[in-house]
């Protein structure tokens, strides 16, 4: 979502003298939650666009700034629906647009930091991590030949998922060093503030990646 999607939905609620309050409540999420899709810090999913949509009387192409029409004739079940083509196609884009943002937030904080074998450490967890997502990709034509990667499908697996752990494991442990050491000044303070303030143009993209994973694993 654009920050301009932000101003639309806080523009909306103020024309109808709706309070951020009454409006969450409605809505069914917390202020906070709200708060920060006003202000473009989170980016929600497309159900709840739709639960805007229908919220505000309006479409959500006008929600999404594809419109400058608010009517809602064109019913906005037609986001969900189709196929599905619209939603899956703006969740990719989405999901290229997180994923691509934090991984420049991820170098920007190894730069600051300027420890090369940190850097190095961090570099291979993701090529081998992007690397074993490859490998599956690859398989989905049963007639792409294996020949084109060196290690042998049967035991990829074992060794990107063994390589990984030991490569996250030798970066804890060179983390905890420095986080320890007196000697080193760069420390890298990090908070939603400070997130939200230096890392404003990503900090939606990083909030976002982080809120998707944690709820992944509860």
């Amino acid at each position: 979502m654009s920050r301009s999607f932000g101003n639309t939905i806080t523009y909306l609620r103020k024309e109808k003298n709706i309070s951020q309050k009454q409006a969450s409540e409605d809505l069914g999420i917390s202020q906070a939650l709200l708060s920060h899709y006003e202000k473009g810090i989170r980016e929600c999913g497309l159900n709840f666009v739709v639960k805007l949509a229908d919220y505000y009387n309006v479409s959500c192409d006008y929600l999404l700034g594809r419109s400058a029409e608010r009517n809602t004739q064109t019913s906005n079940e037609n986001m969900i629906s189709t196929e599905g083509t619209n939603q899956k196609a703006m969740l990719e884009n989405l999901n290229r647009k997180v994923i691509s943002n934090c991984i420049d937030f991820i170098f920007r904080v190894l730069s600051s930091i300027n420890q090369r074998e940190i850097t190095k450490i961090t570099s291979d967890i993701l090529m081998i991590n992007i690397y074993a997502v490859l490998r599956e990709l690859y398989k989905i034509n049963s007639e792409n030949n294996e020949e084109f990667f060196s290690v042998p499908s049967y035991s990829y697996t074992n060794q990107s998922n063994g390589l990984s752990a030991q490569k996250t494991a030798k970066l804890q442990e060179k983390i905890f060093i420095l986080s320890k050491s007196r000697k080193f000044d760069g420390k890298v303070a990090m908070s939603y503030d400070i997130i939200t303030e230096e890392y404003s143009d990503i900090a939606s993209s990083i909030l976002s990646l982080i809120h998707n994973a944690e709820k992944s694993m509860k």
